[in-house]
């Protein structure tokens, strides 16, 4: 066997050159488009890159293989040519495929150079198998092993380069780096083959296939030459298509930044505070800066309840309690329900907060609205203690007698009897009755419209309500006398501002004692009964009558003067009241046995309505009028007095002041049996959680029941859910004194 000579053709070997240089750049411009998409297009791009790169090495391999001149016939087995191809672009995918993350690290770099260097060598290799002459091929060991490194080194710094170097300048470097890689591999792979004739195979030759393969080079190169175009097309339009796309980025962050500046500008400029809070209840990072000056510091990274609610205690715990549910629950509905029942004002040194809520469209997020209303507060409550001051000196001129007499009870109770309930503090029965005299009088003051007396007394049924245990010293501690009579004196000296300082006195009246004209009336009637033969004696008579009709009280007016506050009450709850109807039967009674109890029935229509009387829009959807009313009739049994007080409001709902009584101890099965006045005039015992100056406290109507208890008299109880509440109170009538008073008092008297 003979050693056949190895010649190339210069020309298609420069050729060979220039399709691996331009597949290379091609294909590496498109590896470097690969790294920056994603998806789909990621995927287009890796085809197209590993197509492009392995079909040039394919082109470039079988170029310079028809270059090639070993003295005899070569042809070229179709499988193999065609398995040659695909295994140049399957590697070649593989390798870039690697390196398609957008920062792949240097040992993912060489690996994946290494993997086309390999591609490029499998190819080379693969389409040399597929070389079918009159000879057999041999190679060099060395050779073959240097080809391969050269290909792989070639192949990793292209890929380095075009990783880490992003200019069209750089790309050229790296493709002409790739091209030598590919055209140093082949040629030095070349110079390690050796070829062996073999005259025994000549018939195996067929010169046809060297002319498809020149046919199948020239349409590689020429898809190499279309998707170039394509590339420079896409390229140019993607970056057309990117500019614009900046442009208008730019444009769109420059109109965003001018928005968010002048929000913020209009937010920092509003006096109003705006913040929001995540689920741990934690102040977030934006907040306007109204914020700082209403809080008084940099709310960010705060608790919003901790700066709301710096003093802790039950307000504290609610409050953190429902924001908590708010912002955890994922019913819409249900989170917007609960709004409502957080705190919307709030009092920070001085400072009066109003709050708003607003549900976000994040559920684990919430804004609050924060308003300093402290000039309006302040403002508001001059206003209405102004009225407040207008309204008493008004019921000064149309009601002085009750006026008077309630000023002077008051200051009675100030100066002699509220010291002695404090001794008997320390024992219930001392500890019930104080509490009911002084939320009486709080309801009387404040129906006569005292500015300051009402709330001073509150203040006190607060403290006493937040104490357990007392004693008279610490209880005279709380009480803090000075403070209610100081409210008082206040309020006193306002009314004499306009009226003069003896607006409470009975000047141009001779005042005659309760007890003294009692006394008057039993000497007239022992008169009229020791001397029968003046018995008839009209003017003695007339004396009795008239004595027995002075100091009395008739009851219908009584009920006028009590129920007085009610319209005013109703519209400070933002409720509609009628007159209240006042009929029935004229009945007089005697003050000193029954002014206490009359006065106590203020607590029965406060109640009738903060409890009865519903706000109009319910009233109207429940198919009433929109205004409540409130009716009141006398009726004389002869032997008793009875009064009739009902409204049409909601009705008591029984099952609500069951289940507090049961919650506070007591036997279920008694309270069921307990009859329903039992139930609503149980000291202490309240439908509100949470008392105020107006109810809360279940004092009111125990007072009512201490004086019905005191006088005799019993009550009964009607009511029906959605229709009404009616109180029917039975009073019996003062024992009349006979004959038999006549005695050695009645003769002292006489004298």
């Amino acid at each position: 066997m003979d050693h056949q000579h190895m010649s190339h053709d210069w020309t298609l070997v420069a050729l060979s050159f220039v399709a691996a240089l331009l597949a290379s750049y091609t294909a590496l411009d498109m590896g470097s488009r690969l790294r920056r998409a994603a998806g789909r297009a990621r995927w287009i791009w890796l085809g197209a890159s590993a197509l492009v790169l392995g079909g040039g090495i394919w082109s470039m391999h079988f170029i310079a293989m028809l270059a090639m001149d070993v003295g005899m016939a070569v042809a070229y087995d179709f499988d193999l040519t065609a398995l040659s191809l695909v295994t140049a672009i399957a590697i070649v995918a593989l390798g870039f495929h690697l390196v398609a993350r957008s920062n792949p690290s240097i040992v993912r770099q060489v690996v994946a150079g290494s993997i086309v260097g390999l591609g490029v060598a499998a190819m080379h290799y693969t389409g040399m198998s597929a070389l079918i002459l009159n000879g057999d091929v041999h190679y060099n060991a060395l050779g073959v092993g240097l080809s391969i490194v050269i290909a792989m080194v070639a192949a990793t710094a292209a890929l380095w380069l075009t990783l880490n170097l992003t200019e069209s300048w750089q790309r050229a470097g790296a493709a002409v780096v790739m091209s030598v890689a590919v055209c140093g591999m082949h040629y030095t792979a070349m110079a390690a083959t050796s070829i062996e004739m073999s005259a025994s195979l000549s018939s195996a030759v067929d010169p046809a296939s060297r002319l498809m393969l020149a046919v199948a080079v020239a349409t590689g190169l020429f898809l190499i030459l279309c998707l170039s175009m394509v590339c420079v097309f896409a390229d140019r339009r993607f970056e057309f298509l990117a500019e614009r796309e900046a442009e208008n980025l730019r444009a769109a962050n420059k109109a965003l930044t001018e928005n968010q500046a002048a929000v913020r500008n209009l937010f920092d400029n509003a006096e109003q505070g705006f913040l929001t809070i995540d689920r741990d209840l934690t102040v977030g990072p934006q907040f306007s800066a109204a914020c700082e000056t209403i809080l008084g510091r940099s709310p960010a990274g705060g608790n919003i309840v901790d700066l709301l609610c710096p003093t802790g205690g039950e307000a504290h715990a609610v409050m953190s309690a429902t924001l908590a549910s708010v912002l955890s629950d994922g019913n819409r509905f249900a989170r917007e329900l609960k709004l409502d029942l957080l705190p919307k004002e709030f009092k920070l040194d001085g400072t009066f907060i109003k709050t708003g809520y607003k549900l976000l469209a994040d559920p684990g997020a919430l804004m609050l609205i924060l308003t300093d209303v402290t000039e309006t507060t302040v403002l508001a409550h001059e206003i209405e203690l102004e009225r407040k001051r207008l309204e008493m000196i008004v019921l000064a001129f149309t009601e002085s007698e009750a006026l008077a007499a309630l000023v002077n009870d008051y200051r009675g109770f100030l100066q002699k009897d509220l010291r002695e309930l404090i001794t008997r503090i320390d024992s219930d029965a001392g500890r019930s009755e104080f509490y009911r005299r002084l939320h009486t009088f709080k309801g009387l003051l404040a129906q006569f419209s005292f500015p300051l007396c009402p709330d001073s007394i509150h203040k006190v049924e607060t403290r006493f309500a937040e104490t357990v245990c007392l004693s008279p010293a610490s209880a005279f501690e709380l009480l803090q006398l000075d403070s209610l009579a100081n409210a008082f004196e206040q309020d006193i000296a306002t009314a004499a501002e306009f009226l003069g300082p003896g607006f409470d006195s009975a000047e141009g009246r001779i005042l005659v004692a309760q007890v003294d004209v009692r006394a008057m009336e039993q000497l007239a009637r022992v008169a009229l009964i020791c001397d029968p033969a003046h018995a008839a004696a009209t003017p003695l008579r007339l004396l009795l009558q008239s004595l027995t009709a002075l100091g009395r009280f008739n009851v219908k007016s009584a009920l006028g003067l009590h129920c007085r506050g009610a319209p005013t009450l109703a519209a400070r709850l933002e409720k509609e009241l009628e007159p209240v109807i006042i009929e029935g039967d004229n009945v007089t009674l005697s003050p000193e046995r029954y002014s206490a109890f009359f006065r106590s029935l203020v607590h029965v229509f406060r109640n009738a309505v903060d409890h009865g009387i519903e706000a109009p829009e319910a009233r109207i959807h429940a198919g009433k009028q929109s205004a409540g009313s409130i009716r009141c009739v006398v009726h004389d049994r002869g032997g008793a007095l009875e009064i009739l007080i009902a409204d049409d409001g909601a009705g008591v709902d029984r099952a609500v002041l069951e289940r507090k009584l049961i919650a506070s101890g007591e036997d279920g099965a008694a309270v069921k049996r307990l009859a329903l006045s039992e139930i609503i005039f149980r000291e202490g015992l309240s439908s509100r959680d949470v008392a105020d100056q107006v109810s809360g406290r279940g004092v009111g109507l125990s007072a009512v029941k201490a004086e019905l208890d005191r006088l005799g008299g019993a009550i009964a109880v009607e009511t029906e859910l959605g229709i009404g509440t009616a109180f029917r109170f039975t009073l019996p009538y003062e024992t009349e004194h006979g004959a038999d008073q006549c005695g050695a008092e009645v003769e002292r008297m006489a004298v």
